[in-house]
C-alpha cells in the first residue's frame, strides 16, 4: 500500500499534521474525538493541566501509545497515514518524517550508551558513518551542548543536558515535525530562555514544525503563533494565541490564565475554582464553570467556530457577556460627566474601573448598578434590556457596594436586619440561616450576640464586611463594589481584596470594582478601564519596570 497521503487522500503539500476525529480510551480516561491540522513551519502548543491529556495526545500523535487502549480516528503526519502502516515501516519514518522528545527525558536515554553511540543510531538511517562526526557535533553545539559531551553517558548528565541532546536527537534528521512534551520542565530560567532561543532559530532555518505540549502559558505565548487548550480530554478551544490568551472565550481557558505565575507578573494568583460536584456525561468542565445550565450537565459541546479562526466548546456559546453598557451619557446641569462611554463584564469576570478622584467613577458606577435613572445609553444583562426592579430582587441578579458602608445601612438596625433586608424585600424565606452563611463567608461571627447587635456598634472593617454579605445573601451573579478599599489601611485593604477576590474565585460571580487605587486594580483584575475626561477605555498596565509603572501613574491622574 502507497502510504503518501498527497496520493489518495487530498492533502495539501504544506500540511504537515491532520487530526481528524482522533479518539483514545483507556479505563477510566477518553482523548477526544479532537479534530486540528497544522501547517509547515508552524508552531502550535497544546496547554492544559496535568491530567488534561496533553501527553495520551502527544503519544497518540507519534504512534507511541502504551497499555490497554482503543483509539479511532485518523492521523496524518508528514503526508503519511501513519495507523494504517505497520509499525516496521513507522520505525523508517519516525525521526526522519517525525519526532519526538518526551518529557521524562532521562527514561528515553540508554544508560549503559554514550551519547555518541545513541546519536549514531538516528543518524545511520540517513547519513553515511563518515559523515556522522561531523554532523553529531553541528548536533551539539546547535542545542547548546559541548561536542565533548559526546563521551558522556546519560547518568553524567543534568535533566536540562539530557532534554537538549533528546532535542538534538529528534532534529538528527531534520524531521518536518517535532513534537516537543514539557521541554522546559527540569530547565532553570536561564535554560529555559536559551531553549526557546534555539526552538526559534530551528523554525526559522530548517522551517520544522512545532507540536508544543506544555502547562507554561508563557512558553506558549511566547513561542506559537497557536493554542489548543484541553481539559479532560477535550478541546475546549482553539485559536491564535495572542487572541486566546489576552481575551480567552472558554471559562477553563480563564481559569487557566488567572493560575499562571509566569504570565502574572503583578496580580495575585488564584487557582481554578475546585468542582463542587462529580462530573456527569456532559461538558468535563462543568462542575467547575461558574456559568453552566442543567444542560451542561448531560450535553457535551461540539467545538464551534466563534470567530474566523477561534473556536471553542461551549453550551453557551463561550463566556457570556453579562453586563454591557453602550454610549452611556450622564450630565449635571450643562456638564457631561460621562460621555459615550461603555463596557463589557462577562461572566466570572473581575473587572475594575480606574479614574482619578473626581472623574464620576461612582457615578458611572450607579448607573452600571441601578441607582441613577437620567442618563442616555442603553444597559443590556445577559443580552436583555436591563430590568433592575427585578434584579436587585432576584437570587443571582446584581447586587451593590457603596463606598461608604455607614450610609449604605441603617445604623439603628440590628446586624439581622441590616444584612438580611434584601432577602426581606424580596420575600425569601429561611432569612437567618442564609445570613449566618453571608457572615460565615466574610469572616465575620454568625452567633445570635452579633445578629442582635446594632451596626451602629461594628468597627469600620466589619460594617465594610456587613455591606459585602448584605449584597451575597441574593447570590449575585454581578457584584459592583465602589471604592471598597478607600478608607482602609493597608493590612485592612489587603483583607479586604484578598476577601473580595477570594469570594468571586469561589462562588463565580462576576465582579466590577471602582477605585482610585490602579496598584489595587492590577492586583485582582482580569481586565481595567480607565475613566479619563469622561471617556472609557481599556487601561493594560505596564508591570516590567518601576519607571514604566510610575509614567503610567502620571499618564492615570
Amino acid at each position: 500500500m502507497n502510504n503518501n497521503v498527497n496520493e489518495w487522500t487530498g492533502a495539501s503539500g504544506n500540511e504537515v499534521l491532520n487530526v481528524d476525529r482522533l479518539e483514545v480510551s483507556y479505563p477510566g480516561f477518553t482523548l477526544g474525538p479532537c479534530s486540528f491540522q497544522m501547517k509547515e513551519g508552524e508552531i502550535l502548543a497544546v496547554a492544559g493541566e496535568s491530567g488534561s491529556g496533553k501527553t495520551t495526545l502527544a503519544r497518540a500523535l507519534a504512534c507511541l501509545l502504551e497499555g490497554d487502549f482503543r483509539m479511532s480516528g485518523e492521523v496524518v503526519t508528514a503526508g503519511y497515514c501513519v495507523y494504517n502502516m505497520k509499525e516496521k515501516e513507522r520505525k523508517k519514518i519516525r525521526m526522519e518524517a517525525f519526532s519526538i522528545v518526551f518529557q521524562n527525558s532521562g527514561e528515553w536515554l540508554n544508560p549503559s550508551m554514550k551519547l555518541k553511540e545513541q546519536l549514531a543510531e538516528t543518524l545511520i538511517k540517513k547519513f553515511p558513518k563518515e559523515m556522522h562526526r561531523e554532523k553529531m557535533e553541528h548536533l551539539m553545539e546547535l542545542t547548546g551542548l559541548d561536542p565533548g559531551d559526546l563521551e558522556r553517558y546519560p547518568g553524567e548528565l543534568s535533566g536540562g543536558m539530557a532534554q537538549k541532546f533528546l532535542l538534538a536527537n529528534a532534529m538528527a534528521l531534520t524531521p518536518r515535525l517535532v513534537i516537543l512534551d514539557e521541554p522546559t520542565s527540569s530547565m532553570d530560567a536561564k535554560s529555559r530562555k536559551a531553549f526557546m532561543e534555539m526552538i526559534r532559530m530551528m523554525n526559522e532555518r530548517y522551517h520544522t514544525a512545532f507540536l508544543l505540549i506544555t502547562h507554561d502559558l508563557r512558553l506558549a505565548k511566547e513561542l506559537s503563533s497557536r493554542i489548543l487548550i484541553l481539559y479532560g480530554g477535550t478541546v475546549e478551544e482553539m485559536g491564535d494565541t495572542a487572541h486566546v490568551l489576552n481575551r480567552p472565550k472558554h471559562p477553563y481557558t480563564q481559569g487557566l490564565i488567572r493560575s499562571s505565575m509566569d504570565i502574572n507578573l503583578v496580580r495575585d494568583i488564584w487557582g481554578i475554582r475546585p468542582a463542587g460536584e462529580e462530573p456527569g456525561g456532559g461538558c468535563p468542565f462543568a462542575a467547575r464553570c461558574s456559568q453552566r445550565l442543567e444542560t451542561c450537565k448531560t450535553e457535551k459541546p461540539q467545538l464551534t467556530q466563534w470567530k474566523e479562526g477561534h473556536y471553542v466548546a461551549c453550551n453557551r456559546g463561550g463566556i457570556v457577556t453579562l453586563l454591557e453598557a453602550e454610549h452611556i451619557r450622564k450630565r449635571f446641569g450643562k456638564q457631561e460627566v460621562i460621555k459615550d462611554a461603555g463596557l463589557e463584564i462577562g461572566h466570572g469576570e473581575f473587572v475594575s474601573l480606574v479614574g482619578k478622584s473626581g472623574v464620576g467613577k461612582t457615578t458611572f458606577s450607579r448607573i452600571l448598578g441601578g441607582f441613577s435613572d437620567e442618563f442616555e445609553g442603553q444597559i443590556l444583562f445577559e443580552g436583555k434590556p436591563v430590568d433592575y426592579g427585578k434584579l436587585h430582587r432576584m437570587k443571582h441578579g446584581l447586587q451593590m457596594v457603596f463606598q461608604d458602608s455607614n450610609a449604605s445601612m441603617n445604623p439603628g438596625m440590628t446586624v439581622l436586619e441590616a444584612v438580611g433586608e434584601p432577602l426581606f424585600l424580596s420575600g425569601q424565606p429561611e432569612i437567618r440561616d442564609a445570613v449566618r452563611k453571608a457572615l460565615r463567608e466574610v469572616g465575620l461571627p454568625d452567633h445570635d450576640d452579633f445578629l442582635k447587635m446594632k451596626i451602629r456598634k461594628l468597627s469600620g472593617g466589619q460594617k465594610q464586611r456587613a455591606a459585602v454579605a448584605r449584597a451575597l445573601t441574593m447570590k449575585p451573579s454581578l457584584l459592583i463594589a465602589d471604592e471598597p478599599t478607600s478608607m482602609l489601611d493597608p493590612s485592612s485593604k489587603a483583607n479586604v481584596l484578598r476577601l473580595l477576590k477570594g469570594l468571586q474565585n469561589q462562588m463565580g460571580f462576576s465582579m466590577l470594582m471602582v477605585t482610585h487605587d490602579l496598584a489595587c486594580a492590577a492586583k485582582v483584575s482580569d481586565r481595567i478601564y480607565l475613566l479619563k475626561d469622561g471617556k472609557l477605555r481599556p487601561f493594560e498596565p505596564v508591570v516590567d519596570n518601576i519607571e514604566c509603572s510610575i509614567y503610567q501613574m502620571e499618564e492615570f491622574e
